[in-house]
């Protein structure tokens, strides 16, 4: 991992592409989230990412989300989302090569196992 840490949302990685704007990481973590920064602080969560993997990408739509993970060939994907959020966008890409990894936060633990169960990509589900 390099220095500068590169935290985007997709919308700026489609808008502006510049070599800065390059993974030079084998892993990129995705958080899928359409309530992004509502109920958090965006600036800390972009931080506290930055400091496990240099290559961190915010979706808020879904569409645009799955059509950049399919665009991804040479790296992992850490996929970071709700379990609201799982439901809508894990049937689409969790056979998918490029994901490495699912984590899901959850209100409600006792509702997840059928995640678990179905979803062998799935590392846990967090409360």
């Amino acid at each position: 991992m390099g220095n500068e840490s590169s935290v985007q949302s997709i919308e700026d990685k489609q808008s502006v592409k510049t070599n800065d704007d390059e993974n030079k990481e084998s892993i990129t973590i995705i958080w899928f989230d359409p309530n992004i920064g509502s109920n958090e602080d965006p600036k800390k969560l972009k931080q506290t990412l930055g400091h496990i993997n240099d290559y961190v990408i915010f979706a808020s739509d879904h569409e645009q989300c799955i059509t950049f993970i399919e665009s991804i060939h040479q790296e992992k994907i850490f996929l970071i989302t709700s379990r609201l959020k799982a439901l809508q966008i894990l049937p689409r890409v969790s056979s998918l090569r490029q994901i490495d990894s699912i984590f899901i936060f959850s209100m409600e633990k006792n509702q997840d196992d059928y995640l678990l169960n179905n979803y062998s990509k799935i590392i846990g589900i967090y409360i």
